[in-house]
Protein backbone atom coordinates (compact mmCIF):
# COMPACT_ATOMS: atom_id res chain seq x y z
CA UNK A 1 0.00 0.00 0.00
CA UNK A 2 1.48 3.32 -1.13
CA UNK A 3 2.14 5.80 1.92
CA UNK A 4 -0.68 8.43 0.32
CA UNK A 5 -2.82 5.70 0.46
CA UNK A 6 -2.26 5.23 4.28
CA UNK A 7 -1.88 8.54 5.19
CA UNK A 8 -5.78 8.75 3.14
CA UNK A 9 -6.73 6.17 5.41
CA UNK A 10 -5.69 7.55 8.81
CA UNK A 11 -6.92 11.16 8.33
CA UNK A 12 -10.85 9.29 7.32
CA UNK A 13 -10.52 7.37 10.26
CA UNK A 14 -9.66 10.42 12.08
CA UNK A 15 -12.23 12.69 10.79
CA UNK A 16 -15.01 9.63 11.75
CA UNK A 17 -15.58 10.00 7.99
CA UNK A 18 -13.99 6.22 6.98
CA UNK A 19 -16.08 3.62 5.33
CA UNK A 20 -16.16 -0.27 7.09
CA UNK A 21 -14.26 -1.16 3.80
CA UNK A 22 -11.70 1.81 4.92
CA UNK A 23 -11.28 0.44 8.18
CA UNK A 24 -10.72 -2.90 7.66
CA UNK A 25 -7.74 -2.29 4.67
CA UNK A 26 -6.67 0.17 7.26
CA UNK A 27 -6.53 -2.33 10.29
CA UNK A 28 -4.62 -5.25 7.64
CA UNK A 29 -1.69 -2.77 7.05
CA UNK A 30 -1.49 -2.39 10.91
CA UNK A 31 -1.37 -6.09 11.57
CA UNK A 32 0.62 -7.62 8.44
CA UNK A 33 2.72 -4.65 7.24
CA UNK A 34 3.12 -1.73 9.75
CA UNK A 35 6.52 -1.09 11.69
CA UNK A 36 6.48 1.03 14.44
CA UNK A 37 8.66 3.59 12.41
CA UNK A 38 5.79 3.45 10.22
CA UNK A 39 2.84 3.68 12.25
CA UNK A 40 4.34 6.69 14.31
CA UNK A 41 4.82 8.58 11.07
CA UNK A 42 1.50 8.22 9.69
CA UNK A 43 -0.03 8.81 13.62
CA UNK A 44 1.79 12.00 14.42
CA UNK A 45 0.82 13.50 10.55
CA UNK A 46 -2.79 12.62 11.49
CA UNK A 47 -2.92 14.47 15.10
CA UNK A 48 -1.36 17.51 13.49
CA UNK A 49 -4.38 17.17 10.80
CA UNK A 50 -6.56 16.46 13.68
CA UNK A 51 -5.82 19.00 16.19
CA UNK A 52 -7.92 17.65 19.22
CA UNK A 53 -6.86 19.21 22.50
CA UNK A 54 -3.64 17.59 23.72
CA UNK A 55 -3.50 15.89 26.95
CA UNK A 56 -0.68 17.48 29.63
CA UNK A 57 2.70 15.90 29.19
CA UNK A 58 2.24 13.39 32.38
CA UNK A 59 -0.92 11.86 30.61
CA UNK A 60 0.69 11.91 27.53
CA UNK A 61 4.10 9.81 28.72
CA UNK A 62 1.49 7.32 30.59
CA UNK A 63 -0.80 6.65 27.24
CA UNK A 64 1.90 6.56 25.20
CA UNK A 65 3.96 3.87 27.04
CA UNK A 66 0.99 1.53 27.34
CA UNK A 67 0.18 2.31 24.15
CA UNK A 68 3.38 0.70 23.22
CA UNK A 69 3.33 -1.77 25.27
CA UNK A 70 0.76 -3.39 23.30
CA UNK A 71 2.39 -3.01 19.80
CA UNK A 72 6.00 -3.04 20.35
CA UNK A 73 8.30 -5.63 21.11
CA UNK A 74 9.95 -4.75 24.72
CA UNK A 75 12.82 -4.11 23.12
CA UNK A 76 11.94 -1.34 21.19
CA UNK A 77 9.51 0.68 23.51
CA UNK A 78 12.28 2.10 25.33
CA UNK A 79 13.76 3.65 21.86
CA UNK A 80 10.33 4.65 21.02
CA UNK A 81 8.89 6.17 24.34
CA UNK A 82 12.41 8.24 24.82
CA UNK A 83 11.58 9.82 21.39
CA UNK A 84 8.05 9.95 21.23
CA UNK A 85 5.95 11.31 24.06
CA UNK A 86 4.22 13.57 22.51
CA UNK A 87 0.11 13.50 22.21
CA UNK A 88 0.60 11.73 19.27
CA UNK A 89 0.21 9.20 22.03
CA UNK A 90 -3.02 9.88 22.37
CA UNK A 91 -3.68 9.33 18.74
CA UNK A 92 -2.56 6.14 19.06
CA UNK A 93 -4.99 4.96 22.04
CA UNK A 94 -7.59 6.62 19.71
CA UNK A 95 -6.37 5.01 16.85
CA UNK A 96 -6.19 1.13 17.36
CA UNK A 97 -9.22 1.55 20.07
CA UNK A 98 -11.40 2.53 17.14
CA UNK A 99 -10.13 0.28 15.07
CA UNK A 100 -10.29 -2.58 17.81
CA UNK A 101 -7.10 -3.96 17.26
CA UNK A 102 -3.14 -4.51 19.08
CA UNK A 103 -0.84 -5.61 17.57
CA UNK A 104 1.05 -8.40 18.60
CA UNK A 105 -1.37 -9.95 21.30
CA UNK A 106 -2.48 -12.11 17.87
CA UNK A 107 -1.46 -13.67 15.09
CA UNK A 108 -0.43 -11.20 11.91
CA UNK A 109 -3.05 -13.42 10.02
CA UNK A 110 -5.75 -13.41 12.24
CA UNK A 111 -8.74 -11.74 11.10
CA UNK A 112 -10.31 -8.55 12.27
CA UNK A 113 -13.47 -9.86 12.71
CA UNK A 114 -12.25 -12.80 14.92
CA UNK A 115 -11.93 -9.89 17.87
CA UNK A 116 -15.17 -9.30 17.91
CA UNK A 117 -16.22 -13.05 18.75
CA UNK A 118 -13.79 -13.23 21.68
CA UNK A 119 -16.61 -11.33 23.91
CA UNK A 120 -19.54 -13.65 24.62
CA UNK A 121 -21.04 -11.08 26.98
CA UNK A 122 -21.73 -7.72 25.31
CA UNK A 123 -23.86 -4.81 26.08
CA UNK A 124 -25.56 -2.56 23.67
CA UNK A 125 -25.20 0.78 23.73
CA UNK A 126 -27.91 2.88 24.50
CA UNK A 127 -30.81 4.93 22.60
CA UNK A 128 -33.37 7.37 22.12
CA UNK A 129 -35.78 6.26 25.16
CA UNK A 130 -37.40 8.42 27.69
CA UNK A 131 -41.07 8.38 29.72
CA UNK A 132 -43.20 11.42 29.46
CA UNK A 133 -45.28 11.64 32.52
CA UNK A 134 -48.66 14.26 31.98
CA UNK A 135 -50.01 16.30 34.83
CA UNK A 136 -53.03 13.63 35.30
CA UNK A 137 -50.37 11.09 35.95
CA UNK A 138 -50.90 9.25 32.79
CA UNK A 139 -47.63 8.16 31.72
CA UNK A 140 -46.21 7.90 27.54
CA UNK A 141 -43.34 5.54 26.83
CA UNK A 142 -41.86 7.75 24.02
CA UNK A 143 -39.68 5.68 22.53
CA UNK A 144 -42.68 3.03 21.82
CA UNK A 145 -45.60 6.00 20.92
CA UNK A 146 -46.37 6.55 17.32
CA UNK A 147 -45.30 10.40 16.12
CA UNK A 148 -48.16 13.00 15.97
CA UNK A 149 -50.09 14.10 18.81
CA UNK A 150 -49.92 12.22 21.63
CA UNK A 151 -51.83 14.82 24.60
CA UNK A 152 -53.26 18.14 24.84
CA UNK A 153 -52.64 19.90 28.06
CA UNK A 154 -54.91 22.77 28.15
CA UNK A 155 -54.30 24.89 25.23
CA UNK A 156 -50.67 23.30 24.59
CA UNK A 157 -50.28 20.18 22.46
CA UNK A 158 -47.63 17.78 22.63
CA UNK A 159 -46.55 15.94 19.84
CA UNK A 160 -43.61 13.57 18.76
CA UNK A 161 -41.62 14.35 15.61
CA UNK A 162 -40.22 11.97 13.14
CA UNK A 163 -36.76 12.27 14.65
CA UNK A 164 -37.80 11.31 18.03
CA UNK A 165 -37.83 14.76 19.48
CA UNK A 166 -41.10 15.89 21.67
CA UNK A 167 -42.22 18.83 21.34
CA UNK A 168 -44.72 21.74 23.20
CA UNK A 169 -46.69 24.38 20.99
CA UNK A 170 -48.55 26.60 23.09
CA UNK A 171 -46.11 29.27 24.56
CA UNK A 172 -49.01 32.05 24.00
CA UNK A 173 -51.69 29.93 26.05
CA UNK A 174 -50.91 31.53 29.23
CA UNK A 175 -54.50 31.23 30.69
CA UNK A 176 -55.73 29.40 33.42
CA UNK A 177 -54.25 26.40 35.49
CA UNK A 178 -50.20 26.21 35.18
CA UNK A 179 -49.95 21.99 34.88
CA UNK A 180 -46.41 20.56 35.19
CA UNK A 181 -45.18 17.58 33.04
CA UNK A 182 -41.98 15.80 33.54
CA UNK A 183 -39.73 14.31 30.97
CA UNK A 184 -37.58 11.20 32.94
CA UNK A 185 -34.58 9.25 30.79
CA UNK A 186 -34.35 5.70 32.31
CA UNK A 187 -30.13 4.01 32.58
CA UNK A 188 -29.23 3.82 28.63
CA UNK A 189 -31.90 5.88 27.67
CA UNK A 190 -31.65 9.95 26.09
CA UNK A 191 -33.83 12.36 24.47
CA UNK A 192 -34.87 15.53 23.18
CA UNK A 193 -37.64 18.09 23.99
CA UNK A 194 -38.64 21.50 23.05
CA UNK A 195 -40.35 23.53 25.95
CA UNK A 196 -43.21 25.48 25.21
CA UNK A 197 -41.20 28.58 25.39
CA UNK A 198 -39.03 27.19 22.06
CA UNK A 199 -36.10 26.24 24.73
CA UNK A 200 -34.17 23.45 23.74
CA UNK A 201 -33.28 20.55 26.08
CA UNK A 202 -31.18 17.45 26.18
CA UNK A 203 -31.36 14.93 28.53
CA UNK A 204 -28.85 12.54 29.35
CA UNK A 205 -29.00 8.54 30.56
CA UNK A 206 -30.66 8.99 34.39
CA UNK A 207 -32.46 12.36 34.12
CA UNK A 208 -35.68 14.46 34.32
CA UNK A 209 -36.62 17.72 33.66
CA UNK A 210 -40.24 19.25 34.71
CA UNK A 211 -41.65 22.13 33.63
CA UNK A 212 -44.88 23.93 32.89
CA UNK A 213 -46.95 23.33 29.59
CA UNK A 214 -46.81 27.09 29.51
CA UNK A 215 -44.76 29.46 30.73
CA UNK A 216 -46.39 32.25 32.82
CA UNK A 217 -46.26 35.13 35.04
CA UNK A 218 -42.36 36.83 35.28
CA UNK A 219 -40.32 34.13 35.12
CA UNK A 220 -39.68 30.85 33.35
CA UNK A 221 -38.27 27.81 36.14
CA UNK A 222 -37.84 24.37 35.20
CA UNK A 223 -35.97 21.82 37.60
CA UNK A 224 -34.02 19.12 36.24
CA UNK A 225 -31.77 15.62 37.76
CA UNK A 226 -29.12 13.97 36.37
CA UNK A 227 -27.21 15.93 32.67
CA UNK A 228 -29.81 18.30 30.71
CA UNK A 229 -27.96 20.22 28.38
CA UNK A 230 -30.50 23.79 26.97
CA UNK A 231 -30.14 26.08 24.92
CA UNK A 232 -32.69 28.81 26.44
CA UNK A 233 -34.72 31.29 24.26
CA UNK A 234 -34.16 34.89 24.79
CA UNK A 235 -36.98 36.76 26.49
CA UNK A 236 -35.33 39.23 28.49
CA UNK A 237 -39.11 39.92 30.33
CA UNK A 238 -39.05 36.52 31.20
CA UNK A 239 -35.79 35.21 32.85
CA UNK A 240 -35.21 31.39 32.66
CA UNK A 241 -33.72 29.52 36.40
CA UNK A 242 -32.83 25.96 36.32
CA UNK A 243 -33.00 24.44 39.85
CA UNK A 244 -30.96 21.39 40.36
CA UNK A 245 -30.48 19.57 43.78
CA UNK A 246 -30.31 23.34 45.70
CA UNK A 247 -28.39 25.06 42.63
CA UNK A 248 -30.04 27.96 41.17
CA UNK A 249 -29.17 28.49 37.70
CA UNK A 250 -30.55 32.52 36.81
CA UNK A 251 -30.11 33.35 32.60
CA UNK A 252 -31.77 35.16 29.92
CA UNK A 253 -30.49 33.27 26.79
CA UNK A 254 -27.78 31.05 26.55
CA UNK A 255 -26.55 27.55 25.76
CA UNK A 256 -25.24 26.17 29.65
CA UNK A 257 -24.86 21.99 30.42
CA UNK A 258 -25.63 21.23 33.97
CA UNK A 259 -24.96 17.59 35.27
CA UNK A 260 -26.39 16.93 38.55
CA UNK A 261 -25.87 12.94 39.05
CA UNK A 262 -25.89 12.36 42.95
CA UNK A 263 -23.08 10.27 42.50
CA UNK A 264 -20.28 12.62 40.97
CA UNK A 265 -21.18 14.33 44.17
CA UNK A 266 -21.14 17.94 42.91
CA UNK A 267 -23.36 20.20 40.58
CA UNK A 268 -21.61 21.30 37.61
CA UNK A 269 -22.79 24.16 35.32
CA UNK A 270 -20.84 24.64 32.62
CA UNK A 271 -20.97 27.80 30.19
CA UNK A 272 -20.83 27.38 26.66
CA UNK A 273 -22.87 30.88 25.37
CA UNK A 274 -23.99 33.50 26.99
CA UNK A 275 -23.85 34.34 30.63
CA UNK A 276 -25.60 32.28 33.75
CA UNK A 277 -25.58 32.93 37.33
CA UNK A 278 -24.84 30.43 39.91
CA UNK A 279 -26.70 30.59 43.45
CA UNK A 280 -26.44 27.96 46.33
CA UNK A 281 -26.51 28.52 50.00
CA UNK A 282 -22.51 28.85 50.06
CA UNK A 283 -22.77 32.01 47.76
CA UNK A 284 -23.35 33.19 44.11
CA UNK A 285 -20.88 33.21 41.09
CA UNK A 286 -21.99 34.54 37.20
CA UNK A 287 -19.63 32.33 35.04
CA UNK A 288 -17.97 33.55 31.45
CA UNK A 289 -18.47 30.97 28.18
CA UNK A 290 -15.40 28.41 29.22
CA UNK A 291 -16.09 28.25 32.69
CA UNK A 292 -17.76 25.86 34.80
CA UNK A 293 -19.25 26.53 38.38
CA UNK A 294 -18.92 23.50 41.03
CA UNK A 295 -21.46 23.28 44.22
CA UNK A 296 -20.80 20.47 46.50
CA UNK A 297 -19.99 20.18 50.22
CA UNK A 298 -20.78 23.29 51.19
CA UNK A 299 -18.90 25.32 48.29
CA UNK A 300 -19.36 27.09 45.26
CA UNK A 301 -16.13 27.17 42.86
CA UNK A 302 -15.65 28.40 39.40
CA UNK A 303 -13.26 26.67 37.10
CA UNK A 304 -11.60 28.31 33.91
CA UNK A 305 -10.56 27.14 30.52
CA UNK A 306 -12.90 24.01 31.01
CA UNK A 307 -12.94 21.36 28.14
CA UNK A 308 -16.02 21.69 26.40
CA UNK A 309 -15.45 18.61 24.34
CA UNK A 310 -14.86 16.68 27.31
CA UNK A 311 -18.37 18.20 29.22
CA UNK A 312 -20.49 18.03 25.68
CA UNK A 313 -19.19 14.55 24.88
CA UNK A 314 -22.44 12.92 25.77
CA UNK A 315 -24.29 15.68 24.05
CA UNK A 316 -22.47 15.04 20.77
CA UNK A 317 -22.32 11.24 21.12
CA UNK A 318 -19.22 10.70 22.03
CA UNK A 319 -17.06 9.12 25.32
CA UNK A 320 -14.38 12.05 25.51
CA UNK A 321 -12.00 11.28 28.80
CA UNK A 322 -8.78 13.55 29.75
CA UNK A 323 -7.01 12.43 32.41
CA UNK A 324 -10.66 11.17 34.37
CA UNK A 325 -10.35 8.70 37.74
CA UNK A 326 -11.84 5.73 37.26
CA UNK A 327 -14.92 6.49 39.17
CA UNK A 328 -15.98 9.23 36.60
CA UNK A 329 -15.68 7.12 33.70
CA UNK A 330 -17.44 4.03 35.01
CA UNK A 331 -20.29 6.42 36.16
CA UNK A 332 -20.83 6.88 32.42
CA UNK A 333 -20.06 3.84 31.41
CA UNK A 334 -22.95 2.61 34.05
CA UNK A 335 -25.63 5.02 32.96
CA UNK A 336 -25.23 4.43 29.34
CA UNK A 337 -24.98 1.06 29.19
CA UNK A 338 -27.39 0.04 32.23
CA UNK A 339 -24.63 -2.36 34.30
CA UNK A 340 -23.30 -2.45 37.56
CA UNK A 341 -19.36 -1.84 38.33
CA UNK A 342 -17.51 -3.77 40.73
CA UNK A 343 -14.96 -2.31 43.38
CA UNK A 344 -12.89 0.23 42.10
CA UNK A 345 -11.58 1.82 45.35
CA UNK A 346 -7.95 0.40 45.12
CA UNK A 347 -7.87 2.22 40.97
CA UNK A 348 -5.76 5.25 41.17
CA UNK A 349 -5.65 5.17 37.16
CA UNK A 350 -6.92 8.31 34.63
CA UNK A 351 -7.87 7.38 31.77
CA UNK A 352 -7.72 9.09 28.07
CA UNK A 353 -9.87 8.46 25.61
CA UNK A 354 -12.45 10.10 22.70
CA UNK A 355 -15.04 7.45 21.30
CA UNK A 356 -18.66 6.75 19.98
CA UNK A 357 -21.14 6.27 22.55
CA UNK A 358 -22.59 3.70 19.68
CA UNK A 359 -19.84 1.13 20.28
CA UNK A 360 -20.46 -1.96 22.40
CA UNK A 361 -19.33 -1.61 25.65
CA UNK A 362 -16.09 -4.07 24.76
CA UNK A 363 -15.29 -1.96 22.62
CA UNK A 364 -15.26 0.93 25.22
CA UNK A 365 -13.42 -1.18 27.53
CA UNK A 366 -10.89 -2.33 25.35
CA UNK A 367 -10.07 1.02 24.49
CA UNK A 368 -9.71 2.14 28.01
CA UNK A 369 -7.05 -0.62 28.98
CA UNK A 370 -5.00 0.99 26.34
CA UNK A 371 -4.80 4.21 28.80
CA UNK A 372 -4.67 2.32 32.42
CA UNK A 373 -2.96 -0.52 34.68
CA UNK A 374 -6.20 -2.41 34.81
CA UNK A 375 -7.94 -4.92 32.86
CA UNK A 376 -11.80 -5.38 32.75
CA UNK A 377 -14.41 -8.26 31.54
CA UNK A 378 -18.39 -8.41 31.41
CA UNK A 379 -20.16 -10.61 33.61
CA UNK A 380 -23.99 -10.48 32.64
CA UNK A 381 -24.86 -7.30 33.47
CA UNK A 382 -21.78 -6.20 35.51
CA UNK A 383 -18.26 -4.67 34.42
CA UNK A 384 -15.85 -6.19 36.69
CA UNK A 385 -12.56 -4.67 37.18
CA UNK A 386 -9.49 -6.53 37.70
CA UNK A 387 -6.49 -4.61 39.15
Amino acid sequence: MSNARIQYLVNRFFEGASSEDERQELADWVNRSASDAALQSVLEEAWRNYEPSAPDRQLGEAAMERVYARISDETDRTRMRIAWWKPAAAAAVLFLAGLGIWKGTRTAQEPLANVQEEVANDVMPGGEKAVLTLSNGRQIVLDSAANGLLAQQGGTSVNKLSNGQLVYDGEDNREGEIVYNTMTTPRGGQYRLTLPDGTKAWLNSASSITFPTAFAGASRSVTITGEVYLEVAKDEKMPFTVKANGVDIAVLGTHFNVSAYPEDGAVRTTLLEGKVKVSTAAGSRTIAPGEQAQAGNGRLDVHQHVNLDQVMGWKNGRFVFEGEPIARVMNQLSRWYDVEVGDIEQVDDRFYLDLPRSKKLSDVLKALELTGKVKFKIEGKKIVVMK
